[in-house]
């Protein structure tokens, strides 16, 4: 087993600087945190499982205006609260 020993001055720069990304990362991202909270959104998968049918049908209900979806980087979702 090895043992590796930390000068006190590196460890506490190393935990200033996760700190710093800690906080830059809950900065960029709490704009988007009340539209998480608001909305759930289900993929193809969950919405088939959810509705009990079939990736066909549910293609079918898009293109009928039945239900309204989403996509983004090509992977489609479905807003659980807009049904």
């Amino acid at each position: 087993m090895e043992i590796t020993v930390l000068d006190i001055q590196i460890l506490k720069a190393l935990h200033r600087e996760v700190k710093e990304v800690s906080n830059l990362i809950a900065e960029m991202t709490t704009p988007y945190k009340a539209l998480q909270q608001a909305t759930k959104w289900l993929d193809q998968q969950e919405a088939c499982q959810l509705l009990n049918i079939s990736k066909r049908t549910l293609q079918t209900y898009r293109s009928k205006g039945i239900l309204g979806a989403t996509q983004i980087n090509r992977k489609t979702y479905f807003n659980l609260s807009s049904g």
